[in-house]
């Protein structure tokens, strides 16, 4: 099969052949094309507008590059590869913005296992017969590799522990390419990191990927950069306060017994069938085309809350319905409609759509031979586990005219 070059405004021109360009083009690849990479981001960051298409390309190639460097045999470059084109291939609409309602109304638990049932045949994400149609596990059977070793890679329970961290861990594939991609597509400078630096010195050491001694100051660098885009571009409270309208405006439509199958949706798809139904659906999907947004009421930081309080609400988050139930309880106390005020938790979001935050253990490799965590190398790694990401907690927004009568009675409705 001829090569094909494939162009990417990140990464310049890339040449995919064989098993990896059966794989992109698959319709269940090609889907990814109709998945912003960023949710609602683009409503605040206008140029944020990629999708997990290109992200998965980006992360193909930074995996194909660092195999090289890492000096894999040829099969264990081709299983990372393949991993890294294909980890976001269970992405629902809007990426990460339906993530928290997955495990209360889809059958699985988030886009990962999702991404394991496709790449091993037992879901269907396409909707309709396309001819000729060639399908994940059996292209990857085709050329050798056994579709379970590509699906436990991506969910890191591959044997060989180097390849699972080189594409989720705390110096991986993955981020750098969001990172990277995600700066050059909001006009946000601090997702700039040093590429090329972090892929020479990362090495394989006891089953273990390490970094160089020399190399730290790049690590740094990366995870300074990562901090710092999730407080200002992945967390930021306008662009939480359009997903949590999007996602109340679906779980109206599950609980009428609409949209059961979005998860396999595109993002157009989603807003043309809620845009359909009546009622507050409608309405929210209008507010967002035209960016006619709820207001922030309340952020609260962690250090406004006391222990108790924070473990109340961390109850709140981890069931849906106590969240339905409280958001409908301020509601009523302000006079606004059931759907008028919504109640955001980052810190437990994050660490569900990024658990990967906190990650400043990566080995180094000293001068002597000796492997230390990063936390014992440099102060700047344990600053950034304490660092609160983003400076706000809890969140509630609602149209404006309720924004004063909720910071009255807010924490009376919360905790009585």
């Amino acid at each position: 099969m001829k090569p094909k070059i494939i162009h990417d405004p990140i990464h310049g021109s890339m040449k995919i052949s064989g098993l990896i360009l059966d794989l992109i083009k698959t319709p269940e690849f090609q889907r990814l094309r109709n998945i912003k990479q960023l949710g609602l981001a683009y409503l605040v960051y206008p140029g944020a507008n990629h999708s997990r298409f290109e992200h998965s390309l980006g992360t193909y190639n930074i995996a194909k590059r660092l195999a090289m460097e890492l000096g894999l045999s040829e099969e264990e470059k081709t299983l990372l590869e393949t991993a890294a084109l294909l980890h976001d291939i269970g992405h629902g609409p809007f990426s990460h913005t339906f993530e928290q309602i997955y495990e209360h109304y889809v059958r699985e638990y988030d886009h990962m296992h999702l991404g394991q049932n496709i790449i091993l045949g037992k879901i269907d994400i396409i909707d309709g017969e396309i001819e000729e149609r060639q399908f994940i596990p059996e292209i990857l059977d085709f050329y050798g590799y056994k579709p379970k070793e590509v699906a436990d890679l991506i969910l890191g329970k591959y044997g060989k522990r180097y390849l699972g961290q080189a594409l989720h861990g705390d110096v991986d594939v993955d981020q750098l390419d969001y990172l990277i991609r995600d700066a050059h597509y909001t006009g946000v400078a601090h997702g700039i990191i040093d590429l090329e630096r972090l892929l020479k010195v990362l090495r394989i050491h006891n089953n273990e990927l390490v970094v160089d001694e020399k190399g730290v100051e790049a690590v740094e660098g990366m995870m300074v950069a990562r901090a710092l885009m999730y407080s200002r571009v992945y967390f930021h409270h306008t662009v939480k306060i359009a997903e949590g309208m999007l996602t109340r405006a679906l779980e109206f439509a599950l609980e009428d017994g609409y949209l059961w199958e979005f998860w396999k949706m595109t993002d157009c798809r989603v807003l043309v069938e809620l845009e359909d139904l009546e009622g507050y659906p409608r309405e929210i999907v209008k507010r967002i085309k035209y960016r006619d947004l709820f207001k922030a009421a309340l952020l609260l930081g962690a250090d406004e809350l006391t222990a108790e309080e924070k473990r109340e609400l961390l109850a709140v988050y981890r069931d849906i319905k106590k969240r339905q139930e409280l958001e409908r309880k301020l509601a009523d106390a302000v006079g606004a409609k059931e759907g008028e005020v919504i109640i955001e938790f980052s810190t437990a979001d994050l660490m569900l759509t990024e658990p990967r935050l906190k990650s400043t253990e990566i080995g180094v490799v000293m001068h002597t031979g000796e492997i230390k965590p990063l936390t014992k190398v440099t102060p700047l790694a344990n600053a950034l586990k304490r660092r609160q990401t983003p400076r706000w907690a809890v969140m509630v927004a609602s149209p404006s005219k309720y924004v004063d009568k909720i910071r009255d009675v807010w924490r009376k409705v919360f905790f009585s």
